[in-house]
């Protein structure tokens, strides 16, 4: 137990849990989103031009298909002091979507490694450095979530902010979140009481410290405000990985008021856009090389992690919509989503042969790849290829979607199955049972997450969300 609970102060999760923004439509030649040219000086009225090409909202699953739209005379010039500098989208982004089942399953393999025994390390081996940098799941969440909420919210509540729009906003943020959260934060606090009350080790979590099961812990993980004053992130949350949860939420509620200062930008020349995003996301990497407390065990480091990642993400959508989105740009996107997996692979791999008396220890190496995200993502909007592709298929597009799901069940199942581990001696860990016992366990956490998706999660966002 030990073991585990010093395992569990490098954890990460998710979440976001974000929404899914639109699909981007596939024509080599058709720009992300329609510019038009300025109107001449001797006519107020924008001349005829050819017809524009804008994203069409689509059936998730199914191919992008364009919409055509003639420019008229009511057309604003785009960089007109009211004038968004790009349109508003809906829909998803395929790719996008399924990077977020790819980012929690890294999240539940990192976890599904606390497990007693050496079963998972052996299956794994090849690939150890790889499970052990899943922290970094949490903050390509991160970045991601603000780059797909600035994209469906930028011209809303950007250009003309106001009470009704900030409301609906935070109200489909809470139909989205919260009724999967609360239904796992109670089930699972539930059994956390159960175990204080019938256990005889007073160890309620694999946590240390352990969480407070009092009416005010339960009130405080109920309106997802656990995290806001603590330095760490163990101990908080009933559910370890719902601390991002509180993280993410603490960033929807800042989302107004950052959405103003992004849409005041928005025109700024693109190197700067690009270079701004690369710096917001990059505090976490310099608290790792300047303090002996950086990374998850660092004071307020969980601070560091979601409001540079949320604001990268939110000007990586800046530089991303005003491309236009040629074959060129598609074979240089390609080449950067494949350069950067690359680096993020290399810095885990570097991560995993610090010794320990290392001047930056294992776990603060990781934070090295958090400031290439935002290429990462902004590459693969514009991307096409065989990455594209790969993450665009329909079995990891329905992943995607119960990816919030998944962040949130595993970690449950998972202390469930140690415990079990603990008191069934036929499931004593390196056993022929506990070994048939991991792989179900990984694959329960899709299926529950399946169905948590189906019945909880996807009917409570229809119902409370704004129309």
């Amino acid at each position: 137990m030990g073991t585990l609970t010093a395992l569990t102060t490098r954890t990460g999760r998710r979440t976001d849990p974000d929404v899914a923004s639109a699909g981007i439509t596939r024509l080599p030649t058709t720009p992300l989103v329609a510019v038009l040219a300025p109107p001449s000086r001797a006519s107020s009225v924008a001349p005829p031009s050819s017809p524009t090409v804008l994203p069409l909202p689509r059936t998730r699953g199914t191919a992008p298909t364009p919409a055509v739209r003639t420019a008229t005379a009511s057309t604003v010039a785009p960089h007109a002091p009211d004038a968004p500098a790009v349109a508003p989208a809906r829909g998803d982004i395929p790719q996008l979507t399924g990077l977020r089942f790819v980012a929690a399953v890294w999240v539940l393999l990192l976890h599904a490694s606390f497990v007693p025994g050496d079963v998972f390390a052996r299956w794994t081996a090849p690939i150890a450095p790889l499970v052990a940098a899943g922290p970094l799941g949490v903050d390509l969440f991160f970045v991601l979530s603000g780059l797909v909420l600035t994209r469906a919210y930028l011209e809303r509540l950007g250009r003309r902010p106001t009470a009704r729009g900030t409301w609906s906003f935070l109200r489909a943020r809470i139909a989205r979140v919260w009724p999967l959260y609360a239904a796992v934060t109670v089930v699972f606090g539930l059994w956390c009481a159960a175990r204080l009350a019938f256990g005889h080790d007073g160890v309620v979590t694999w946590q240390s410290p352990q969480p407070d099961l009092g009416p005010m812990g339960w009130l405080r993980q109920l309106t997802m405000t656990q995290l806001w004053d603590s330095r760490g992130i163990e101990g908080i949350s009933f559910v370890l990985p719902a601390w991002s949860v509180s993280a993410e939420w603490l960033a929807y509620l800042c989302f107004p008021l950052l959405v103003l200062g992004v849409w005041r930008i928005r025109n700024w020349p693109l190197p700067v856009l690009g270079a701004l995003a690369v710096v917001a996301s990059s505090p976490i990497a310099l608290a790792a090389v300047l303090s002996s407390e950086s990374g998850e065990t660092g004071a307020y480091a969980w601070a560091l992690r979601i409001g540079g990642g949320f604001t990268a993400g939110m000007l990586t959508w800046l530089v991303v919509a005003r491309i236009e989105r040629t074959p060129r740009v598609e074979r240089c996107a390609q080449r950067i989503v494949l350069g950067v997996l690359a680096e993020t692979a290399l810095v885990a791999y570097w991560a995993a042969s610090a010794p320990a008396s290392a001047a930056i220890p294992a776990a603060d190496r990781l934070w090295f790849a958090v400031p290439m995200f935002p290429l990462l993502l902004g590459a693969l909007c514009l991307s096409g290829g065989g990455v594209v592709r790969f993450l665009s298929h329909p079995r990891l597009q329905h992943g995607g979607r119960i990816s919030y799901a998944v962040y949130l069940v595993h970690f449950p199942l998972i202390e469930i199955t140690v415990v079990a581990m603990t008191r069934f001696p036929a499931l004593a860990p390196n056993s022929s049972l506990a070994a048939l016992a991991v792989p179900h366990v990984l694959v329960a956490s899709v299926l529950v997450a399946h169905y948590a998706y189906r019945w909880i999660e996807e009917p409570a966002r229809r119902r409370f969300a704004p129309r």
